[in-house]
């Protein structure tokens, strides 16, 4: 075999596409068995094969009126191989007479076997790669015609279909193990942060407001009670940020823990008033509450949808200069509760909105920015209870972050 040939044989790309095919020395399969009878039929030969070549052998994925024991081994070197010329080649090889062909009249399949006659169709993947052929011989010199070749050639593109079936086969079972083990390795991480790592910040919390609880009120400028204070805020922060991963995950799982049960949404307007204004309010900001009426009972989590508005809030909070304002609202729309958060801060540029709810995309609309996870966990939420979210913005006019429950009796389940 000239250098050439064998460069192209042993090209690694071929190889790795080949064996990606999964189809080396497997059992054979009535699929490709169909079309090997059938092109020995059709073109009245006596033996016909699918054959794959490899760096050094080639081996019959299917054959008809192959002699034992090659019909059983299914295997020869590379010498033998007539397949390997056209696989080379790219494209179809015909030899009417393989004894006075230059290519292929030193193959000792010629003598061993006794075969003369021979044609070929490469069997090419989506990016011109050549793993094999199907392939038809005669014992008798055979000047096949164009019917002959043309058939073959249709015959062909049906196996090179099947082999690139069970490639797209193999590949999506290779993906899907490795996202079950990114999934593995996902629970084995929030099994750390939920437990490992959750516990001991627990712990300073704790501990940070035992000492506040039992030291005097009034210690002195730079007192040791301000430490205490940001030590217990800090944890606070991290056991938040926690709480977020852990929610993120969960709902990119799909298993988001969910209480569903009646309640008005007037009620969840004000519980969310009450907890909220102090937040809003300790920051400078002016805080408004305003129900349009009209939004009835929810079938929803009354905590979860408490959080996506501590969530839509806390990130109002972040963008709204001191002396702002934040205003809370509810609405009842067409068999939906609509709750909103609007600000008076900066606004949002209109390149960032479609971003907003993604995970860990961060907006910086005053120089800040936020974890990257409360908006997604907002959304994941909403959806959840059957609704959606969006968000309305104008430059230099704030914005408002709106969300819609279905009413009671609508189908939220």
């Amino acid at each position: 075999m000239s250098t050439t040939s064998e460069q192209v044989i042993q090209n690694e790309a071929r190889l790795e596409r080949l064996r990606a095919t999964g189809l080396l020395d497997a059992p054979t399969e009535e699929a490709f068995d169909r079309l090997t009878r059938l092109a020995s039929r059709l073109l009245n030969a006596p033996l016909s094969t699918v054959t794959l070549v490899d760096s050094d052998r080639q081996f019959y994925m299917s054959c008809a009126g192959v002699p034992e024991p090659l019909a059983t081994t299914r295997s020869t070197p590379l010498e033998f191989s007539f397949c390997k010329h056209t696989v080379v080649l790219g494209r179809p090889l015909v030899v009417p007479d393989t004894r006075v062909h230059p290519d292929v009249s030193d193959n000792p399949a010629i003598e061993k076997f006794g075969v003369v006659a021979y044609a070929g169709i490469p069997l090419l993947t989506t990016d011109g790669h050549a793993l094999g052929t199907l392939c038809v011989m005669d014992f008798k010199v055979r000047h096949w015609t164009e019917d002959d070749v043309r058939n073959l050639t249709d015959l062909a593109a049906s196996v090179s279909t099947e082999i690139e079936l069970r490639m797209d086969i193999a590949e999506r079972v290779k993906v899907q193990q490795e996202l079950q083990r990114t999934v593995r390795l996902r629970d084995e991480v929030l099994a750390i942060v939920s437990h490992d790592l959750r516990n001991p910040v627990h712990t300073i919390q704790l501990s940070a407001q035992f000492l506040l609880d039992v030291l005097p009120e009034d210690d002195g400028p730079g007192s040791v009670r301000r430490q205490l204070g940001i030590i217990r805020r800090s944890a606070g922060r991290m056991d938040r940020m926690i709480s977020d991963l852990l929610d993120a995950a969960t709902i990119a799982a799909g298993h988001l823990s969910m209480e569903p049960r009646p309640h008005p949404a007037e009620a969840l307007l004000r519980a969310a008033e009450e907890g909220l204004r102090p937040i809003v309010e300790e920051k400078g900001i002016r805080f408004a509450c305003r129900d349009d009426g009209g939004a009835g009972m929810l079938h929803a989590d009354p905590d979860r949808v408490l959080q996506v508005l501590s969530n839509l809030t806390g990130n109002a909070v972040r963008f709204t200069p001191e002396g702002g304002l934040i205003t809370l609202g509810l609405r009842g729309e067409d068999g939906e509760a609509v709750f909103s958060v609007a600000d008076t801060g900066p606004g949002i540029p209109p390149e960032q909105l479609p971003h907003l709810f993604e995970q860990f995309w961060q907006a910086d609309r005053a120089g800040r920015s936020g974890t990257g996870l409360g908006l997604t966990i907002a959304r994941g939420i909403v959806a959840a209870h059957g609704g959606r979210i969006w968000v309305e913005s104008t430059p230099g006019s704030g914005a408002t972050f709106s969300f819609a429950l279905p009413a009671a009796g609508r189908g939220a389940e």
